[in-house]
């Protein structure tokens, strides 16, 4: 009997109970489900990611086109045989280009290259523009046509003067070409565009900063020029302006160069400094109440310009040395007279005869918005003559850049004639969807053809 129950102990000890069974079984069914789980949210990640990838690929196809198509809104012009030596040279075409210029409306003349409406909550845009032969010869007027049937975006093109592309481009109306129109892409969620409004243009403010404009839009052109003095290394120029002051003579400029041991001053470097300020009698003294501030914006392109003039054959400024004797314009902080970190100044040189007057130009952003600043013209001089000589000043002038600044931030989906004409970019909003899944592209496109001018 020992014998028998000692047996059965043993085979107890090498099975298994039907508790231990179950808890066995219930922990590998746990296994198998997150393992399942895991395995189903890693494959769903795929796929989404997958999805999320093709859609963001197509949508920057899609931009591709789109910049390729746009950036030639409004060219009107093309290199065409018509010099007296037999050379190509740039002409003007004709008005097919513009959308409708010979209404016999004046006010719905419209002399832009493009025309966008929405339908459906997509937009739908036209956009003319000169097709060119491989030298740059005129071979026909197309209108490209981008829009959205259902969730399918579209591109048809005809041509509208001149030689067709029966290949791409053939001849027709607008619905026939539409009726032929090429599938871009599917799935579509957006396709929003708008166009640039002038940020300067007659109905907004005006293009010119400085001198500044009245309320009602007028610009002056005259100006004064303060000498900045009482600080350490700054020294009096001699200002002597015209009677409507249009222009300013300096004269009078401090040397750096110490004649009785011919070489440059080793005490420290002098300079003469002007700043700017509109034609009115000064509400203070001192260079820092008199000038006329500045704000600078940022993403905005602006114009410094002015104008010099040449004294004659005897002006000893023509004696200026570059690289030694120094000229430049820039701007000064009215709160410490410091030059703004952001924005370096830009040298130019004195005419060194009559063919050098002129203008001198330039043109420039700042990354962030500056305020309290004032033009400033800076001389250092080391040169022995060039000191004993004039620059005159003329014209001078801060504006924005109107070809290059504009905004989209306006309420209408459409733009009023006379602004669309001087419309000079185009912002495309797009969206497509895979399997749930949207990639979304956004660009800006300068279309600087657009309008009247080439």
């Amino acid at each position: 009997m020992k014998k028998a129950s000692h047996s059965q102990a043993l085979l107890r000890k090498a099975g298994f109970t039907l508790i231990e069974l179950l808890v066995y079984i219930a922990i590998v069914g746990i296994v198998v489900i997150v393992a399942g789980q895991a395995f189903s949210n890693s494959t769903k990640m795929r796929v989404r990611t997958q999805s999320m990838l093709k859609a963001s690929e197509v949508a920057e196809n899609v931009a591709s086109l789109f910049k390729t198509d746009a950036a030639q809104t409004g060219a009107k012009s093309s290199m065409e045989m018509g010099s007296d030596f037999g050379g190509d040279v740039f002409s003007s075409i004709n008005d097919s280009v513009y959308m409708d210029p010979a209404n016999m409306d004046d006010d719905k003349k419209d002399f832009s290259s493009f025309h966008v409406k929405m339908t459906d909550g997509f937009s739908d845009l036209k956009m003319r523009r000169i097709r060119y032969d491989d030298q740059g010869h005129y071979v026909a007027v197309e209108e490209v046509n981008w829009f959205v049937q259902g969730d399918t975006l579209k591109r048809s093109c005809r041509t509208v003067t001149g030689t067709e592309d029966a290949d791409d481009c053939k001849s027709g109306s607008s619905a026939e070409a539409r009726g032929r129109a090429v599938e871009i892409a599917t799935g579509i969620s957006k396709f929003k565009v708008k166009a640039g409004l002038p940020g300067v243009s007659s109905t907004g403010k005006p293009a010119q900063v400085f001198p500044p404009c009245d309320l009602s839009g007028v610009c002056p052109e005259e100006f004064r020029l303060v000498s900045r003095i009482g600080e350490a290394d700054y020294m009096a120029t001699t200002i002597t302006p015209a009677d409507d002051y249009k222009i300013a003579e300096l004269t009078g400029f401090t040397t750096n160069y110490d004649k009785a041991n011919n070489s440059e001053n080793a005490s420290g470097t002098l300079r003469n400094q002007v700043v700017a300020t509109e034609n009115a009698d000064p509400s203070g003294t001192g260079w820092r109440n008199q000038c006329k501030e500045i704000t600078l914006e940022t993403r905005t392109e602006y114009e410094l310009s002015f104008s010099l003039a040449d004294a004659g054959t005897f002006e000893k400024m023509r004696m200026f040395v570059p690289g030694r004797d120094q000229m430049s314009v820039g701007f000064r902080s009215t709160k410490d007279g410091s030059r703004p970190a952001e924005l370096e100044d830009f040298f130019f040189y004195p005419p060194t005869d009559e063919s050098a007057s002129g203008v001198r130009l330039v043109r420039f952003s700042v990354p962030k918005k500056l305020t309290r600043l004032c033009i400033a013209f800076t001389f250092v001089s080391y040169s022995p003559l060039a000191v004993n000589g004039k620059v005159t000043i003329s014209e001078l002038r801060l504006k924005k850049v109107e070809s290059a600044n504009y905004k989209f931030d306006y309420p209408a989906d459409t733009l009023n004639l006379k602004d669309r004409a001087n419309a000079k970019a185009l912002l495309l909003v797009f969206g497509v969807k895979r399997n749930g899944e949207e990639g979304t592209d956004s660009l800006v496109v300068p279309i600087p053809s657009n309008g009247r001018k080439d």
